[in-house]
């Protein structure tokens, strides 16, 4: 009888053991790492996501897994921890992993790994090219659809594709914050073009054909070469505008002018003379001395000099070291400075000239 307790004993015993013994060691597989499109290759600028798909048979605990992104043979440059649930009665569970955007300017491969206590389990890898189209100009900026005098009427966009792609110019709003991208206001179909330099002008309309309020807006150029997955160029911002200052010049003789500085020696004995000649002309002698003649045009309040210039006579007797040119918003000058005791600058004016702006609008 004692040992038919014992036996039955010991059968209870493992009977215990058996139950309350922890679950088999995990027995994960990744079946897969993929990239957008099932693609391989992709075009600058490029931040994935992959997707891992883990498998398991719900006997497992639940378990962590690192993800890695690195060039081919270097180091992790985006780490991210996942954690699988074995519960999941699918049976198996898919992770995502982004980075922030990789572009490269010579063709380069990284590679997807997935890591268990800091044992590799898989890996793939990806190739990524430079951009396949950027945006390389879009001039004028701002430029003025609602003025119709065939000036700055239009924009023109530039743009460099690396390979032969079917092309869209698209046109954003801004965004709340004034940052890309908003809503799509224009969408251009361009066609397929051949690689390199390419361009799209701009009329300030929308898809309707309906002129676009002032303001500032976002231009992208989509491309597709038809092997890689389509992408978006850079956003870049360009401004319609409903005004402009429109230019026009002026002149006069040069002995017209409206008042002289205060002449300053800059030597003991040194001096300067103003005075019109004969001839008409405005003369001025220095010698150790500075001196400026100031011209006055007569503008409004809106209009304001943009650039002031001078003809000038028997030059070699006033070479440019010794003169320099100004303007303020609505007067002209013209200064000599000749600070050697033993030289004399003499300057002949004939003409003075100003090109200044003013507003134009639609």
């Amino acid at each position: 009888m004692r040992t038919r307790f014992l036996a039955v004993g010991v059968a209870m015993a493992l009977g215990i053991g058996l139950l309350s013994a922890s679950p088999a060691a995990a027995t994960y597989t990744v079946e897969s790492i993929t990239f957008p499109g099932g693609n391989s290759e992709f075009y600058s600028s490029f931040s994935g996501p992959a997707s891992v798909k883990f498998a398991f048979n719900g006997t497992e605990n639940d378990a962590t897994f690192e993800l890695r992104l690195r060039p081919a043979g270097g180091t992790a440059i985006r780490k991210k921890t996942v954690l699988v649930d074995a519960d999941d009665p699918d049976g198996f569970q898919i992770k995502t992993f982004k980075w922030p955007a990789l572009s490269v300017n010579s063709p380069r491969t990284y590679v997807v790994a997935v890591y268990r206590n800091r044992t590799l389990v898989a890996s793939e890898s990806f190739f990524l090219l430079p951009r396949l189209v950027t945006i390389t100009s879009v001039t004028p900026d701002p430029f003025l659809p609602w003025i119709d005098d065939l000036y700055k009427d239009e924009t023109h966009v530039g743009f460099a594709l690396a390979a032969d792609a079917a092309a869209e110019a698209r046109v954003y709003r801004p965004k709340t914050t004034g940052r890309c991208c908003g809503a799509i206001v224009r969408n251009d179909s361009l066609g397929n073009l051949s690689a390199g330099n390419n361009s799209w002008n701009w009329d300030g309309r929308d898809d309707n054909g309906d002129n676009l309020p002032k303001g500032n807006y976002f231009i992208r150029i989509w491309a597709d070469d038809g092997i890689v997955s389509p992408v978006l160029s850079n956003a870049t911002k360009v401004a319609i505008a409903r005004t402009y200052r429109a230019t026009k010049t002026k002149s006069k003789t040069a002995s017209a002018y409206h008042h002289v500085g205060p002449i300053t020696p800059l030597a003991i004995g040194g001096g300067c003379i103003v005075f019109r000649t004969a001839e008409g002309r405005l003369q001025i002698l220095c010698q150790s001395g500075k001196v400026s003649v100031y011209w006055r045009w007569g503008l409004s309040s809106s209009e304001r000099i943009e650039r002031a210039s001078f003809v000038l006579d028997n030059v070699p007797g006033c070479p440019h070291t010794i003169w320099r040119t100004g303007h303020t918003n609505h007067e002209s000058s013209f200064t000599m400075t000749e600070d050697l005791v033993d030289a004399g600058g003499n300057c002949y004016l004939l003409t003075a000239k100003i090109t200044y702006s003013y507003p134009a609008q639609s």
